[in-house]
């Protein structure tokens, strides 16, 4: 019952809340020395904006659409020429923009994202707290000034509650208690509350079941998955260990004096390299439990690769060298891995994923025309510390490679750069991993 009652409740403040009463004029709301908001009631439209070292930062929040993040580089963009995004860092989140192809008389460049209703509302509230935000752009980690900022909301929230924008995305599209209904809505008041009252029973009495079918259809969607990267893990043993297998195959197998092959101890072989090779590999990810799902496919990929000599085997493995993955934020750190593999591999090099334990701090060891790179991968939501930049230099002496890099989404830390520098470690965003591996050879 007082499930009931608090549906009731919510479904009345969300028809308050869609009246639409208007702004009166457009105006500069407030403004200090860094940062000014302003309002276009035309276009019913906020304006936060700020300049801090030859950066212009500003916040589009529109009604009825998603808002716009734009920072502009305000001098010569010949310094951006080969910049296709940079990387805007504000408290917990992370932000590439993209390079837009528009450059003003000026001279200057843009870039450009949309933000969502729940992104901007946690970009709001560490607009507010945080005193720098920073700005990624070729390596150099750029410190934004957040001073003045908190009263600049503020004020523009005091305005909107006399003056409101309900149409606006939260913290902005609401109204102040002392706003009402005008008789003359009343009618339209009174029939949305009716399909709000409507939707209300609806999920009373049908909320579950349907909870419990998406419930269903998201395990079984994450099952799919934890199955399928089972089966990439495997693949890459099998991969990495492809020559041993031809060679041990071509041992093991043989015709008896009946002229029969004999494949016994092939296939014993091929049971012991499954036990000390791909259960392993699945262990450290905790998807042993899949095994058995994949283990035909395992045990056939295996079979088919130790066919074939180590040439035919790099033409066989070339095939599958296309990016089957996009970069996302929600994507795991192992997917992460695969990605800049391939991107890797799309340019050229010969790029392999190592296994979680006992690769000596390296994720990708990659090759080409005989330089090795190594990489360590950092999927992250902050900047990424100097550890990182140890971690990969330890693994470059003890493979033996010609450089390191580590490759992350995120921003690097002031202690990291200096670190990197004095070891010659490159700092790379996933962006920019392609172009450097081409500068090497």
């Amino acid at each position: 019952m007082k499930n009931k009652f608090l549906y009731v409740f919510l479904t009345i403040c969300y028809l308050f809340c869609s009246s639409q009463p208007s702004l009166s004029a457009s105006q500069i709301v407030a403004d200090n020395a860094l940062w000014r908001s302003s309002i276009n009631t035309k276009s019913q439209q906020l304006t936060i904006n700020g300049q801090d070292n030859d950066f212009i930062i500003t916040l589009f929040i529109y009604s009825g659409r998603q808002s716009l993040l734009q920072i502009t580089y305000l001098q010569n963009s010949n310094f951006l020429k080969d910049t296709y995004a940079l990387n805007f860092s504000i408290g917990t989140q992370n932000f590439t923009l993209r390079k837009q192809n528009s450059i003003t008389k000026n001279n200057q460049t843009y870039f450009k994202i949309n933000l969502t209703t729940q992104q901007l509302k946690i970009f709001i509230h560490d607009f507010t707290a945080k005193e720098n935000a920073y700005i990624t752009i070729n390596n150099d980690i750029i410190p934004i000034s957040l001073t003045g900022t908190s009263s600049i909301v503020s004020r523009l929230l005091q305005y909107l509650d006399k003056q409101p924008m309900p149409e606006l995305p939260s913290p902005f599209g609401k109204l102040s208690a002392s706003n009402t209904i005008s008789l003359s809505d009343f009618s339209i008041f009174h029939n949305q509350l009716l399909y709000g009252m409507g939707i209300v029973v609806f999920l009373l009495l049908f909320g579950r079941p349907l909870i419990n079918f998406f419930v269903s259809i998201y395990k079984r969607r994450m099952k799919n998955h934890s199955r399928k990267k089972a089966l990439r893990i495997a693949n890459y043993q099998i991969k990495q260990h492809a020559n041993i297998l031809y060679i041990k195959r071509d041992q093991l197998i043989y015709k008896d004096e009946y002229g029969s092959l004999v494949e016994d101890k092939w296939l014993q072989e091929v049971n012991r390299f499954i036990k000390s090779k791909i259960k392993p590999g699945l262990s450290n990810y905790q998807l042993l439990n899949f095994f058995p799902q994949i283990k035909k496919e395992v045990i056939k990929n295996i079979l088919y690769t130790a066919k074939y000599p180590p040439k035919k085997q790099t033409k066989i493995f070339q095939r599958t060298k296309k990016i089957r993955h996009k970069f996302s934020p929600k994507m795991n750190p192992f997917d992460y891995e695969v990605y800049c593999a391939e991107l890797l591999n799309q340019s050229g090099w010969d790029a392999e994923v190592t296994t979680a334990s006992g690769d000596q701090g390296a994720d990708v060891i990659a090759v080409k025309r005989g330089i090795t790179l190594i990489i360590q991968c950092k999927l992250y939501s902050k900047p990424v510390g100097n550890k990182a930049v140890q971690e990969v230099n330890a693994a470059k002496t003890f493979y033996h490679a010609h450089y390191a890099a580590v490759v992350s989404n995120a921003a690097y830390t002031t202690s990291a750069r200096q670190l990197a520098a004095s070891t010659k470690v490159a700092l790379l965003h996933h962006e920019t991993l392609e172009s450097f591996a081409s500068s090497l050879t």
